[in-house]
């Protein structure tokens, strides 16, 4: 994945003089240590520790107990910091993951409700309040302890997706933060517990259109919508062809793959979606299935109104049929079963989940090993997901040091991450504590901002290939769908202003006026006393070796360090009155900007 990013970026670095007088081929590599790397040697690990394979060999320049836990760190979180490394470094990381899991936090909507009290003191009422979960978001990951809660929840935001561009849905930003619950509280619950919570959520209803799903209607010629039917079985639940249990598409005797479903069972479940609608008015009148979304209060999850719930029977996937007359609540929760119950959803949701967190394209194997743990968790609970995270990021495919060089190996950072990486590394702070981020401003040019996606299929395709040199080779690059020559430069020039300047500007904004507050405009500010410690210690050799750990995972190649280390070099020679903070976030800002950091292996 590193070379694509090469393939792509190459021009931008030569302009910033990070390779100059080197010679960089943007093209997969097929070969180990033997091939002309080094001296007939493949290098594997005998543990969980990690280092790239030539210090591996020399043992010199990192400390790989740090960097294996830095690259754990880059995997289960958004951010982390030498305090999260050290803990690791201690305790290990399968306490680190226990203690996480155990660990009281806060509950997201509760989060947004506070900011929202806290804005009103400055505002009164007139603020964009689709933004309160933006603002909750990143003061949750800049200064909460809950660090794999919050990674676990983003990625279940991205595989079951709503988003605040729906006006409905971004005006209302309080109801909206209990849609994000059911992923924060449930990060660590059931599968089956979340896919009911999804499906009943008013907010979901809105999004994929089936809150007031009425049944059919042959006198008006109206049928049910089938949005919702579609997407929980293509994007929650089984996908689109039928999946041996290592992610492998099942073929037929022809040798063709096997869709899971057609068009008729998307009508029949449609069906079973039908009736669903507020469950209480604004004013505390009774509900009705006639009330609108904007009549009702989209927080709790939507009552089966019986008089518009299809009754007829249902034939669902693999021809099981759901008989007449049935009441809307056993329809449902009989549907919801079948889906959870498929034998695709383990290494679907695997796949999902391991694409979040470790890497774009999993092998087979691997993915066997946690559909397993999804399966049954040892226990006979089938869609643990605390038990399925741990067997992600426990796997041997994570952890060796081995699997971390491998061409296949690893994944693009997706936008907001790369800035949410670097806010963390230096312990960004504020005077209130709070985190006023409109990401829309800063990361939306890159194609992505939290709670944002611009359609239900996520900010990209988890099946999308580049083109030149990963499709070629049949693997996927999600997260390139989103990088090209726009925000590809954009990110440079973001990063550059992040880190050089302001990181952002913490501040709120007056509902539909476009007016910025002034007078909570405390500036984030990062903490930079360790890097100006070790600077003046061991000098630019090791900022570059503690900033390796720190942002790199202590895979920051050589060649890239030594290029970043005689420009810097040359600046501290060459340009007056360029201080020791001048050159610190320099070499920040090269590494944010090198594919050693972007590419997360």
């Amino acid at each position: 994945m590193k070379n694509v990013f090469l393939s792509l970026c190459i021009p931008l670095l030569i302009a910033l003089g990070l390779l100059i007088g080197s010679d960089v081929k943007a093209q997969l590599y097929y070969d180990y240590y033997g091939n002309g790397h080094n001296t007939g040697m493949k290098v594997k690990s005998s543990g969980s520790n990690t280092a790239m394979s030539d210090e591996t060999l020399t043992g010199t320049g990192i400390t790989p107990d740090r960097a294996g836990a830095s690259r754990f760190l880059a995997q289960a979180t958004l951010g982390h910091n030498l305090t999260d490394i050290n803990t690791i470094t201690s305790d290990g990381i399968e306490a680190w993951i226990d203690a996480q899991m155990s660990m009281p936090y806060t509950r997201f909507s509760k989060a947004v409700q506070d900011n929202q009290l806290y804005i009103r003191g400055i505002l009164g009422d007139e603020f964009n309040r689709g933004e309160l979960n933006n603002f909750t978001f990143y003061t949750k990951v800049f200064s909460e302890e809950d660090k794999l809660r919050q990674k676990m929840a983003s990625a279940l935001l991205q595989v079951m997706v709503i988003s605040l561009q729906v006006q409905q849905i971004g005006i209302n930003g309080y109801e909206a933060s209990t849609y994000y619950d059911i992923f924060y509280d449930g990060a660590f619950g059931n599968y089956r517990d979340i896919l009911e919570k999804v499906t009943l959520h008013p907010m979901m209803g809105v999004y994929l259109s089936h809150f007031r799903n009425a049944q059919a209607n042959y006198t008006r010629n109206t049928y049910p919508d089938e949005n919702y039917a579609r997407e929980i079985m293509q994007l929650f639940t089984i996908g689109l062809v039928q999946l041996n249990l290592d992610g492998t598409p099942k073929l037929d005797s022809e040798g063709k793959e096997i869709p899971t479903y057609d068009n008729d069972d998307i009508r029949e479940i449609a069906k079973v979606f039908t009736g669903l609608a507020g469950a209480e008015r604004e004013d505390g009148s009774a509900p009705s299935f006639t009330y609108n979304a904007d009549q009702v209060n989209l927080a709790l999850p939507m009552l089966l109104f019986p008089v518009e719930h299809d009754i007829t029977e249902k034939s669902i996937i693999n021809d099981i049929v759901l008989p007449p007359g049935r009441s809307g609540l056993d329809d449902l929760e009989a549907t919801l079963d079948i889906l959870f119950n498929h034998p695709n959803v383990g290494p679907f949701v695997s796949i999902r989940l391991i694409q979040q967190f470790v890497k774009s394209n999993p092998s087979p194997a691997y993915v066997k090993r946690v559909a397993t743990v999804f399966n049954d968790n040892g226990k006979g609970v089938r869609g643990d997901m605390g038990a399925v995270i741990k067997a992600i990021l426990l796997d041997p495919e994570a952890r060796e040091c081995d699997w971390s060089e491998r061409p296949e190996s690893g994944k693009l950072l997706q936008p907001y991450e790369r800035f949410t990486k670097l806010f963390c590394a230096f312990t960004l702070a504020t005077n209130s504590g709070k985190f006023f981020l409109r990401d829309e401003e800063y990361f939306g040019k890159l194609g992505q901002s939290f709670f944002n996606s611009p359609s239900v299929f996520n900010f990209f395709s988890p099946f999308f290939a580049e083109e030149k040199v990963v499709k070629p080779m049949g693997l996927v690059s999600p997260e390139f769908e989103i990088f090209n020559s726009v925000t590809s430069i954009e990110y440079f020039n973001q990063m550059e202003d992040r880190v050089k300047g302001i990181p952002f500007d913490n501040k709120t904004q007056r509902n539909g006026e476009g007016d910025l507050t002034t007078n909570n405009r405390d500036k984030p500010q990062y903490n930079f006393k360790k890097e100006l410690q070790v600077l003046n210690n061991e000098g630019i050799s090791g900022l570059m070796n503690h900033l390796n750990i720190l942002l790199c995972r202590g895979q920051l190649s050589n060649r890239s360090s030594s290029i970043i280390q005689n420009s810097l070099q040359q600046y501290r020679n060459n340009i007056t009155d360029y201080t020791n903070l001048d050159l610190i976030k320099d070499a920040v800002y090269f590494i944010c900007v090198s594919p050693d950091f972007i590419i997360q292996n």
